[in-house]
This record gives structure tokens, sequence and C-alpha cells, in this order.
């Protein structure tokens, strides 16, 4: 076990001073604060860091209310910031997002919004993409409630699952299902 000279000081301050720090995930159940430490977290980093980026991948969203300013799936400058940027990911699956389907858009859409745990992972999903093309110095993850982020680790297997079951629905009623006209 480590002494105690060997631990880092558990302070704000040491966060601040780790330069090669690229990304903090502020996490915990539901209403304990976790909008509140990102958006001070953020802002004491944009005062040490060339860029950072605050990105919120709660779907009860509340880095508007905490900046009062409106923030989309685009990083926005946060008024009366240089250097800090806020965006919320919206986890709904969007019909822009799934394969060009022509009559059945709406219904694709509702059929994968039903899924469980699809929000977190498309949520998750829309984050990586645009974490992995983008430079900021410091990107803070305002991350959705314990509840969220373990439905978010359990989707792939829940999938799988949901997988399944759909193909052994298919497989029985296939031939009625083609003859079927939406």
């Amino acid at each position: 076990m480590a002494t105690d000279q060997e631990l880092p000081e558990g302070t704000v301050q040491n966060i601040l001073d780790q330069e090669s720090l690229k990304w903090v995930f502020v996490g915990g159940k539901g209403g304990v604060g976790k909008t509140t430490c990102s958006s001070i977290l953020s802002i004491l980093l944009s005062r040490v860091r060339s860029s950072v980026l605050i990105i919120s991948t709660d779907p009860a969203h509340n880095l508007s209310d905490a900046f009062q300013q409106r923030f989309t799936k685009t990083p926005t400058l946060v008024n009366g910031f240089t250097n800090l940027y806020a965006m919320e990911v919206d986890p709904t699956v969007e019909n822009e997002d799934l394969p060009n389907v022509e009559e059945m858009d709406s219904f694709i859409s509702d059929l994968t919004n039903a899924i469980p745990g699809i929000d977190e992972a498309m949520s998750f999903s829309e984050m990586l993409k645009l974490v992995q093309t983008m430079d900021y110095s410091v990107i803070v993850f305002d991350t959705a409630p314990t509840g969220h982020t373990l439905r978010l680790l359990q989707f792939p297997s829940t999938l799988e699952k949901g997988l399944a079951k759909m193909m052994s629905l298919k497989n029985k009623f296939g031939g009625v299902l083609s003859q079927v006209v939406l």
C-alpha cells in the first residue's frame, strides 16, 4: 500500500495542475450536483487550458440552465468565455440518423427508440463520433445518472437478446410479414 506522500493530494487544484488530463467524467446518482460540479470544473479548467468542452450526456439536460444559454449537439461558445464550449448530446434516435427507408421512417424510429438502453447507446455513440474529431485541450463529461450509465454498459447484451428474439419471430412469421403492405 502506498504511503500518504506517494498519493496525490485530493484537491481541485490537483486536477487543474494535471496538464496531461484530457477527459474528466463527473458521475453519480441523480440530483447529487453533477451538472453543478462539471460546470464549475469546466470554468476553472478554462482559466488554465487553451480550450475546454463540456458535454452533457444526461437525457435531462441541465447545462443550458446552468449557463443560462441554449446548447445543442453542436459545440457552442459559452457566453462570456473565449475558450469554453458546451453541448448537449440528444439521445433520441432521429429519422435522419437511420438508414433511408421511405414510408417506414416513423415506424423504424419508434421501434428503435423502444429498445431498452438505446438512448444511452445513441448518446454515447454520438459523443464518441464528435469527440474523436475535436481538438480541445480537455473535455468534461456531465454524465447521466448512474442508472443510465449502468444501462449503457448492459446495452450490448440487451441488444443481443432483443435481436435473437426478433430473428426467432422473423423465422416463425417471416412469410406472413412479407405479404403485409404498410
